[in-house]
């Protein structure tokens, strides 16, 4: 009877921290997939990149995902939204990659760096010749911020970046870089979005799985 008991206050705990760790989702859009981006965006050149993910919660999850959005004519934002538990684990692979383009009317949903809707547009920039002869793609003074808002740091693509790219595309295959530049394990991606890679984040242990052991041990 005293276990019986003891389990019951422990669950009812358990339950109560769930709800009371749960973040307020008060403002936070609800996105089943990425045919959801749409709805939430304005702009004809636009840019999601998705910088974080995590979830919160213990018997129920929720999950979010943090994005920098850039419009190409407008402005740099980062929203906060909550997804699907499925489009969460989909993307975990496609930190620091652009997951929503928007040109005009045609949307991309492939994965790619950061910048891809931009290259080869003259709109934005052009190629240019470096010391070496290498052609690098640099953006006109307008567009001067975009390196540090797209995560790029140092790396500038280069024309053998953008003959892949294009490759990747036609392939609908997603494109990580001609080194693997960017992504989750890509030098570029945690130098210039470091947050998700910080060491507190992996040792962090969930009060799930202390009640766990307990109930283990004493049960």
């Amino acid at each position: 009877m005293y276990k019986f008991f003891l389990y019951s206050v422990l669950l009812i705990l358990y339950l109560g921290l769930a709800k009371a760790l749960s973040p307020s989702e008060i403002g936070v859009h609800y996105l089943q997939n990425e045919r959801g981006f749409a709805r939430l965006l304005k702009g004809p050149m636009t840019t999601m990149i998705l910088v974080d993910t995590h979830a919160t919660g213990f018997l129920i999850k929720t999950y979010y995902q943090k994005y920098r959005v850039i419009s190409g004519y407008d402005t740099v934002e980062e929203i906060i939204v909550r997804t699907s538990k499925e489009f969460a684990r989909k993307n975990l692979p496609h930190i620091g990659l652009s997951i929503y383009r928007r040109m005009n009317d045609k949307e991309e949903f492939l994965p790619l760096p950061p910048g891809s809707l931009y290259l080869n547009n003259r709109e934005f920039g052009e190629w240019r010749k470096n010391k070496k002869g290498e052609l690098r793609w640099r953006f006109s003074k307008s567009f001067k911020n975009f390196p540090r808002f797209l995560g790029w740091g140092k790396f500038r693509p280069d024309e053998e970046f953008y003959l892949e790219l294009k490759t990747s595309i036609t392939l609908n295959r997603p494109f990580f870089g001609t080194s693997q530049e960017f992504g989750p394990t890509g030098r570029v991606t945690r130098e210039n979005f470091p947050h998700f890679f910080k060491d507190e984040r992996r040792k962090k242990v969930e009060l799930k799985t202390l009640l766990i052991e307990y109930l283990k041990e004493n049960f």
